[in-house]
């Protein structure tokens, strides 16, 4: 499939949201 930079943009937010989510409670 194609990557469109807004499309990939919004995913990766959403992945570093979640990624800093999962940190967060694996720290805590």
């Amino acid at each position: 499939f194609l990557f469109n930079p807004y499309l990939t943009r919004k995913r990766r937010i959403e992945v570093s949201h979640a990624l800093g989510l999962t940190e967060r409670q694996v720290k805590i």
